[in-house]
């Protein structure tokens, strides 16, 4: 792939991750809306819900702030070095953050909207606690790869850029 196709990708998915994660986080609001009409205002768990749904529009909003547009590519040329190093860097540590800005607003507020209110309750709530450790974990390693991967194209990018000077030294000579 030549530099301007690899942008290309890297503006692609990171539209596409924002479309995706909307969409999830419309039905979240949609779902937790109507679990929050139902518990008692002031309760562990209508925080919790609280948190979710807070949690969701937070989500939304860091991806839409990060997500690229193919303008990008009218404004800045695909060897433009330092612009685009950097933009391949901020998508990679955008998904290596996930722990911090994805899971734990949204594991915290399912923790609190699970919270036992009795003895009898802790079973389940404990059983709910490990499905959110492993969907935790589960996310974080899914996106740390999808971060090596940028990383990947942003080698490739900068080996494209250095072969395209040194076929334009070369031409020269």
């Amino acid at each position: 792939m030549n530099s301007e196709e690899l942008i290309r990708t890297l503006i692609k998915g990171s539209i596409q991750r924002a479309i995706q994660e909307c969409l999830a986080a419309v039905v979240v609001l949609i779902a937790f809306g109507a679990i929050l009409a139902r518990i008692p205002a002031g309760s562990v768990n209508y925080y919790g819900c609280l948190t979710i749904l807070v949690g969701a529009g937070f989500i939304a909003g860091v991806l839409w702030s990060h997500a690229l547009s193919y303008r990008l590519l009218q404004s800045h040329a695909p060897n433009d070095e330092g612009f685009w190093r950097e933009i391949f860097n901020s998508q990679a540590r955008l998904l290596r953050l996930v722990p911090f800005w994805y899971c734990a607003p949204i594991c915290a507020g399912g923790v609190l909207l699970c919270a036992p209110a009795s003895r009898a309750d802790l079973l389940p709530f404990l059983i709910m606690l490990a499905v959110f450790a492993i969907a935790f974990v589960g996310i974080t390693i899914l996106n740390r790869k999808a971060a090596d991967k940028i990383d990947e194209m942003a080698a490739a990018w900068a080996s494209s850029i250095n072969c395209s000077r040194c076929g334009s030294s070369a031409a020269r000579d």
